[in-house]
């Protein structure tokens, strides 16, 4: 069974790692999680090369079917949380360990 790893867990670890203070690892942190719900709030792309892209995919307005009522009704435009990995983090999930060989990651 694979482990869960918490945002504390991960303060401590880069705390530990960096030789840096918890409380500093933490404020960071906080400033991280600020500019990340910032750059999805004003729908715009947060890219970290390495790891991932997120961004919000709109989704326009169409008929949709309403199971409840049994009726087609229009939606308005609505947004969906992409999240995608990068191409090196799908390569350590589809060969299970970091290839330190392969060539830089070129973001998507």
């Amino acid at each position: 069974m694979s482990e869960k790893y918490t945002k504390d867990f991960l303060i401590k670890e880069l705390a530990a790692r960096a030789s840096f203070t918890l409380g500093d690892v933490k404020i960071l942190w906080e400033e991280f999680e600020k500019l990340v719900e910032e750059v999805v709030e004003s729908h715009d792309e947060l890219m970290i090369g390495g790891l991932f892209k997120i961004y919000a995919k709109e989704i326009a307005p169409h008929t949709a079917f309403d199971i409840h009522t049994q009726t087609h009704k229009k939606t308005e435009t609505t947004y969906r949380l992409v999240i995608s990995p990068s191409t090196t983090l799908r390569r350590i999930t589809r060969n299970g360990k970091i290839d330190k060989t392969s060539p830089p990651d070129e973001e998507e």
